[in-house]
Formats: C-alpha cells, structure tokens, sequence
C-alpha cells in the first residue's frame, strides 16, 4: 500500500488604489474649461455673488459659470440657425451639477487592503492494485478592508466630508473524496470513479459611515458627527445588497463515473452526479445530471491501415445534462427588509420596522435549472501531426430558466423568481493547428479558432414576452421564437428637416402624442405598422447584442535564435447600445454627434445627425443602436535567444530579450461612435440575465508594452 501527501499553501497580500471617478465623468467635463480658476475666470465666476468666494487655484466647476453675461461672439451667444445673438445675460450653458472630476480625483481617495489565503491538502491511498482512494481539502480566505474618503465640497458645493469604512471577510471550504478503480482484462479496459464532495461559503460585510469631520485630515471614524450604519436593502434583479449581514451557502455532490474502452479503439464514458444547493428550499433543493459519450478511432481499424497520412481520427458523441443554481440568496422564503413606519398624531414620525422585499418576490418551488445537451465532433491529425482539427457541433435545450417574472400589480411586488420556460442554443466551433514550414533553422506554426452559436427562446410558461427596463429607458424584449435578448425600441429615418417637413407629414395624415416628436432637428420616427399614427406600437426589434461569429489566430516564427509570434482575434456582427450619448456633454462636444448634424433648415447637415437635445429621446431608437464588430492585435512577442557560449560565460543556463506588447491594435467599424466595443456596464441593480449589450463610459482598450530579460540558472 502506497500513502501520498501533498501540501500546498499560497498566502497572498494586495494593495489597491482605486480612482474615485470614472471615466465618463472625465469625457464629459468640457476640456475648454479650466481645471482650476485663474485670476481671470476668478473674476468672470465673480459676477454671480454665489460663487464671490472663490480664489485663484480654486477648482472650476461647470456650474460656476452658468447665470452669467456673455459677449455675441461667444458658442452661447449663437442660436441653432447660426445666427448671432446680442450679449445676453443670466445665460446657463452647463446643465450638470458634476463637479470638476479632476479636482473630485484629488479630494477622494478608495483604497482597498486585501489578504488572501489558498491551501490544499491531498492524501492520496493505494488500497490494492488498481483500487485508490483520494481526499482533498481546500480552504481559500479572504480578509478586505477597504476605505472610501471625500473631504467637504469634494462631489459637490456643500456637501460635507464623508468617510465609509467596509470590512469584508470570505471564506470556501472544500472536501473532495473519491474512489477510483481502474482494471484491465484483455482488450477490454474500465475506469471507474465514484465520490462526495461538499462546499460551503461564507461572507461577511461590516460597513459604517462617519460624516461631517472637524477637519479633512483627521479620518478616523470617532471623529465625525454623525455614524449611521447602512441597512440591507435590495437589488432588482437578484435579491440582496446586504453590507451589514452574514450569508452563509453550500452545496453538496455525489458523482459517479465509468469509463470503458474496447482495444483503444471503442470509447465509452458514463456519468451521474447529484447536487444539492442551498439556494433552494427543501423540497427543490435537489438536481440529478447524467451524461454518456461514446467515442470511435477509425484510424486503428484494419481497413485503415495503409492510410499513413492519416495519424488520428476519432469519431465522438455525448449526450448530457447540466444544472444552473445562479440566483440571489434566499428567494425561495419570504425576506423581511428594513422599513419605515409612520406612527403617531398630527404628520406622525418615522419609526424603524420591517417590510416583506420590495423588487421581487419569493418562491418556494424554485428549482434548478436544466440544460440537455448534444455534441458531436472529432479529431483529425495529419502528416505525422503537422495539421491537426478539431470541430465540434453542439445543440442544447435549457428548461426551467431561471428568469425574473413579471407580477400582477396588485401583488406591490414587480418580479416574481421563477423557473420560467426554456431555450435553444446551437452552435458549431472549430480549432485548427498546423505546421506550415518546418526545417533545421526556421518554423512557422498557425493556431486558428472559429465559433458559431445561436439561441432561441421556445417558450415562456405562456407569457407571450417579457420587457426588461435598462438603466436609461432602454427596452430589451425575451420573446419565445426569438433570441434571448433583443433590443425593441422604434425605428428612425433620419431628422425631421424643417417645420415645413413636419406641416407636410403631418397634412398626409402623420399624427402622434409621443413627447417631442414633431421637432426640427430631432429624430424622425418610423411609422411601422403603417397606421400614420407613430405610438409605442410601432417599436420593433432593433438588434441584438449576438455576434454571427468569433476567431481568433495565433502564428508564431523561429529562425534559428529570433523568434516571433502574435495573436489576433474578434467578433464579428451582433450590436451594442450605446449609453454616452445619454449625456448632454456628450451630444454637445464629442464630435462623433456633432459632425454634420442638423442646425437649421438652411443647414441640415447630413440629414442623419440630430441637434443635441432636440427631439424624441434617442435612448428608445436604434440611432444609439450600434455595430459590435471589432478586430484586435492581441498580443506580439519578438524574442532573442543568446547563444549557449555566451550563457555559459555569464554563469547561467539560458539567456532570452524580448519584446512584448498587448493590445497594440484595435480597430472597430468605421461609423463607430463609442471608444471600446467590447465594454459593457451591464451592472449594479440592472444586472440581469436579460439585459445584454448595454454599453456606458467604457474605458479605452489599454495598450501595454514589456521589454524583459528571461535568465535561467
């Protein structure tokens, strides 16, 4: 008998500093405006009492200069038309309160501590020939505390300092344990593994605000006026924001596994696991998920034989079931929150208590959901493996989705978790390596990926669809026949060009009650049931955020001590929706919205561009419904091996200079309007499983450069 020991423990320590504003902020602010008054804007913000305090090298906001006089020439003295105001006074050019995000940056800070722990241990037994017995225990610990800090007038005139103080801790506690018997008998060979497994998770969050500090520099909690300490309350979509609770979930598995093969030629694998999750109440807490595959290599048959450019090919086939157990914690009991009460005489006062959650009900029959999936594919391997494919094609049915219902309004509950109808998926992904050239001093090798998939909703347990509000007003629709996720919104046709275009639609019989719809200048709506009355039925589908395929490609080159490689990869079709141009600073300075767009009658522009604000909302149009297609020069590496003399005479085994760089291209549709297709900000209480796509003040794609030295000794 053989007894084996394995220990591995990785602690770890973090930092991290955190900016306190966000990248939209930055693209926002208008860049003619100064970071910090000088003495001639100090004067000019002067002439509005309010803001009569303020010194040179005070931080400029964009509300300082808003109810002031300005001269003819200035931008805000030109109407829409390009017509040349007289001097004007009590003029407001900047709607938004935001403060400078510069001076917001430096007045803020957001560090974060973090400590975490990883261990395993393994004890690995041979109880006889071919009969072995493993258990593994795993622990990972994470200890966070974070401090959030803004001093007095940081985010906005008047507002006091404020300090939040969040302590996080976490915990996964793993045991893994299984037999395994592998046996051999002639040709045939078995392989057999049966086992319990069982996590738990814990979380803990502590949070605690001070506000109204003496000072600035004195941060510590005793020394604010006023400490609350927030209550949980809940998010929209998925239960909890819990930041003073302990949560505590696990799950627990059996499994069993048999794998068989007949003369290394015939394949087959069966398997059954049973998992339990604390996500769901007693009766449902339960989900059993078979899987079988069977697999073929031709290439060892007789009759293939003499086929010697043929290294591999395996024929192969599976049939299986998985669970899905994503949701918020404890959806399957009613939740009682924190509330306000009004109690007493006259106006009453407020008195603490609890109410049943707000955003969404409970249910207690939810249960898992379960996905039943085909594959079928195989292997080829050619020319003693210089060219090596692999392709597979895959269809799957989920049922008991996982979905957000919408509620009687009666109820005073807007969602209802429950395991609502089911889904398609389909879809086919290759992976091709080959050796294109190959000789004693220069090799060239191509690894290349492609996938297609697609998904269709089959039905919604009789709900004809489901519309989910996104964080502007935008409309995504779940509709059975269609794909999960789709934008629906109404359709434009370019800007209404003149008033006199307008009297026109609306002599031949154009009418509507959408607010701002008839405008010059503003976005033209398409009348799609063709019953001249443009309402919310004409709003259809507008995209989807689904792209027809991703790639990618690898190459990689030697020649002789020089190597070089780079990868590059992308999507191409599906759509985004464009959240910046919810912004107003947006739609007045970014020039993708301000180049050729409409004036005046005089000056249409090009007919598409809307001015500014004018108009329907853009946020409910297609016309912030965008291309998602984009290709990318993932990664290049050019490298230099020393020759082994020189290695040897520096005392070492190897020697390599390289060059790295990532991201160093990124090019997107020529009409794009945004800075990075692949930013999405689908979060916070919007996060839902039918939302997609949505897009706001994504980050620019960082470029990174490396220049290293590999020595091995």
């Amino acid at each position: 008998k053989k007894v084996k020991l394995d220990i591995n423990l990785n602690p770890q320590y973090s930092t991290r500093e955190a900016p306190s504003e966000n990248f939209t902020n930055f693209i926002r602010y208008p860049s003619f405006l100064p970071v910090q008054h000088n003495p001639l804007t100090k004067n000019f913000v002067g002439q509005n009492s309010q803001w009569g305090y303020l010194q040179a090298g005070d931080y400029a906001n964009p509300r300082h200069f808003n109810n002031l006089t300005y001269p003819s020439m200035s931008m805000v003295g030109l109407l829409p038309d390009g017509t040349i105001m007289a001097p004007k006074a009590n003029v407001s050019p900047f709607g938004s309160a935001q403060n400078n995000p510069v001076g917001s940056l430096e007045r803020q800070f957001d560090n974060t501590d973090e400590y975490r722990f990883q261990g395993a241990t393994t004890l690995s037994v041979n109880l006889a020939k071919g009969f072995d017995f493993k258990t593994l225990a795993s622990a990972y610990l994470k200890n966070s505390n974070r401090v959030q800090w803004a001093n007095t007038d940081a985010t906005g005139d008047g507002i006091v300092n404020r300090g939040q103080y969040t302590k996080r801790s976490f915990y996964d506690l793993l045991s893994e344990n299984t037999f395994t018997y592998k046996h051999t008998i002639g040709n045939h060979s078995f392989d057999a593994v049966v086992g319990f497994t069982a996590e738990k998770t814990d979380q803990t969050d502590q949070t605690v605000i001070g506000q109204n500090y003496p000072s600035d520099n004195i941060q510590t909690l005793n020394n604010a006026t006023l400490i609350t300490i927030p209550v949980p309350t809940t998010s929209v979509n998925y239960g909890f924001i819990i930041p003073n609770t302990n949560v505590s979930t696990g799950l627990l598995s059996y499994l069993a596994r048999l794998n068989y093969a007949y003369n290394d030629k015939y394949l087959l694998s069966m398997s059954i696991r049973t998992d339990g999750s604390s996500y769901f109440g007693t009766t449902n807490k339960w989900g059993t998920f078979p899987a079988a595959s069977i697999g073929w290599k031709m290439n060892k048959e007789n009759f293939m034989k003499d086929v010697n450019w043929i290294d591999k090919l395996l024929l192969r086939a599976s049939y299986g079931t998985s669970g899905n157990n994503r949701i918020g914690d404890f959806l399957f009991v009613s939740s009682l929150l924190n509330a306000n009460y009004i109690s007493g005489v006259g106006q009453g006062s407020n008195v603490s208590g609890l109410a049943p959650n707000p955003n969404i009900q409970s249910n207690p029959e939810v249960t898992w959901e379960s996905t039943y999936q085909t594959n079928v594919g195989f292997d080829l391997s050619l020319f003693k493996s210089r060219v090596n494919l692999s392709v597979d094609a895959y269809q799957s049915t989920t049922d008991k989705l996982l979905l957000n219902q919408p509620t009687m309004a009666f109820t005073g509950v807007p969602l209802f978790i429950n395991n609502i109808g089911s889904m398609n998926n389909r879809g086919i992904e290759l992976e091709l390596q080959t050796t294109n050239i190959k000789t004693n001093s220069f090799k060239w090798t191509t690894a290349a990926n492609f996938s297609h998939t697609e998904n269709k909703i089959r039905e919604l347990s009789g709900e004809p669809y489901i519309r989910t509000v996104g964080e502007r007003t935008e409309l995504y629709q779940a509709k059975p026949g269609d794909p999960l996720v789709q934008y629906y919104g109404f359709k434009t046709d370019g800007v209404w060009l003149s008033q006199a275009q307008i009297d026109e639609a609306k002599k031949a019989g154009i009418t509507s009650a959408l607010a701002q719809m008839f405008i010059p200048g503003g976005l033209k709506l398409v009348d799609v049931n063709g019953d001249k009355i443009i309402d919310n039925n004409d709003r259809t589908i507008i995209g989807n955020p689904y792209p027809d395929f991703i790639w990618g490609m690898t190459n990689a080159f030697t020649y002789k001590a020089f190597d070089l490689s780079f990868s590059l990869q992308g999507s191409q079709g599906g759509q985004l929706i464009n959240g910046d141009p919810n912004y107003n600073e947006t739609k007045r300075a970014n020039l993708n919205y301000t180049q050729n767009r409409w004036v005046s009658a005089m000056f249409p522009g090009d007919g598409k561009t809307p001015y500014e604000t004018s108009g329907f909302n853009w946020m409910l149009t297609d016309y912030v419904v965008e291309d998602a297609s984009y290709v990318a020069l993932r990664d290049i590496t050019i490298g230099f091996t020393m020759p082994e003399e020189f290695a040897k005479k520096c005392l070492v085994n190897g020697m390599r200079l390289y060059f790295s760089g990532q991201n160093m291209y990124f090019y997107t549709p020529s009409n794009y309007r945004g800075i990075n297709t692949e930013g999405r900000s689908t979060s916070g209480p919007y996060t839902s499983s039918l939302i997609d796509g949505y897009q706001r003040g994504a980050f620019p794609i960082p470029k990174t450069v490396v220049f290293g030295l590999d020595i091995n000794f």
